[in-house]
């Protein structure tokens, strides 16, 4: 028998991440630049980081469309409402109402994680 005491086994495991911030002020930021780009202001370039490269492309070419055709945005974009459901630890649902000129549009938003941030992944505006 050995004289050395016995260490007792435990399992290894590795560090648990940690679940990302609240999304909901990217999620208003990035819902009113798109609104605003498809009305024909400002365009998106800001925000490339955090939106989906098709998506991103997508509203560029909204932006584009808008602009040739003499649309301008007249007056601020500005958010009303925002909810938001985390469906999953890494990924997050919001439904945006936004007012622009009297008038209130909804826009619905998927955000996942990539890289350790908010990615949008999905965007409809109506």
């Amino acid at each position: 028998m050995s004289s050395e005491a016995a260490l007792p086994l435990t399992r290894h495991t590795a560090p648990r991440r940690r679940a990302l911030g609240d999304p909901t002020p990217l999620a208003c930021t990035v819902a009113k630049a798109a609104v605003d780009a498809v009305l024909g202001g400002a365009t998106l370039d800001a925000y490339v980081r955090w939106i989906e490269p098709d998506l991103f492309a997508a509203l560029a070419r909204q932006h584009s469309l808008a602009r040739r055709a003499g649309i301008r945005p007249n007056g601020p974009v500005g958010v009303r409402r925002a909810r938001v459901c985390r469906v999953a630890r890494d990924a997050a649902e919001v439904s945006i109402v936004i007012e622009h000129a009297g008038r209130c549009r909804a826009v619905a938003m998927r955000l996942e994680e990539s890289r350790r941030r908010w990615l949008v992944v999905g965007l409809q505006v109506g």
